[in-house]
C-alpha cells in the first residue's frame, strides 16, 4: 500500500471528525479500564500473545498466583467489547481519510477490513484463551499456536491501519494547529 499523499489544503473539522475523536476515546477507555481489570494478569498476558509451545503457555498459566489467574480471565472476559471499539474506531478513521486524501479503492478497502479481521480474531483468540484456561490440559502445542496466530492476526490488522492512519492524520493535524498560530506561515 502506498503511502496517503499530503494535502495542500487547510484541514477544517466536520461532524464525522467529532465522531471520529468520539470513538478514539471510547477507545482509549476501554484500554484503560482493560489494564486495571487485567492488574497482575497483565504481565502473563503479554507473555502468553505469541508463545512459541503448549509446554510454555501452560508454564505461564501454572505460575501465576490465584489473584493474577482470576485478574487474568477477568481481562479476557472484559476484552469482548474492546475489539468492537478499535475496530470501529480505526474504519471510520479510514472513511475520514479517504475523504481527506487521495486513496486507492485497493488501500480503502484493506483499511476498511483489516480492523473487522482483526477484532474477529481478538475475539477468536480470548475465547481460545479462556478455553486453555478453564483445563490448563486443554493447552497443547496446537491451542497455544492456535492462540498466537490469532493474536498475531490481531495486531497485524490494528497496528498496520493505525500506522498508514497516522502517516496521513498526522500532518492533517499538525498543519491545522500550525495554520491557527499566529506568526507561523504554511508553505506549499
Amino acid at each position: 500500500m502506498l503511502l496517503p499523499a499530503r494535502s495542500t489544503e487547510p484541514f477544517t473539522p466536520t461532524a464525522l471528525d467529532a465522531r471520529l475523536a468520539g470513538r478514539a476515546a471510547m477507545y482509549g477507555v476501554s484500554e484503560l479500564s482493560l489494564i486495571t481489570v487485567t492488574g497482575s494478569g497483565g504481565p502473563a498476558y503479554v507473555q502468553l500473545q505469541v508463545c512459541p509451545s503448549g509446554a510454555r503457555y501452560r508454564s505461564v498459566i501454572e505460575n501465576l498466583s490465584p489473584r493474577a489467574a482470576r485478574d487474568l480471565k477477568k481481562g479476557y472476559i472484559a476484552n469482548f467489547h474492546h475489539p468492537v471499539l478499535y475496530a470501529k474506531a480505526l474504519r471510520l478513521a479510514a472513511v475520514r481519510l479517504s475523504e481527506l486524501l487521495p486513496i486507492s479503492p485497493t488501500t480503502r478497502s484493506v483499511l476498511l477490513a483489516a480492523p473487522a479481521v482483526a477484532a474477529t480474531a481478538d475475539i477468536a483468540e480470548n475465547v481460545v484463551n479462556l478455553w486453555m484456561h478453564e483445563d490448563t490440559r486443554r493447552i497443547t502445542d496446537a491451542t497455544a499456536t492456535t492462540s498466537s496466530v490469532l493474536a498475531a492476526v490481531k495486531w497485524t490488522g490494528t497496528i498496520g491501519p493505525l500506522l498508514y492512519l497516522s502517516r496521513g492524520f498526522l500532518p492533517l493535524w499538525f498543519g491545522a494547529v500550525r495554520d491557527r498560530v499566529p506568526g507561523w506561515t504554511r508553505k506549499s
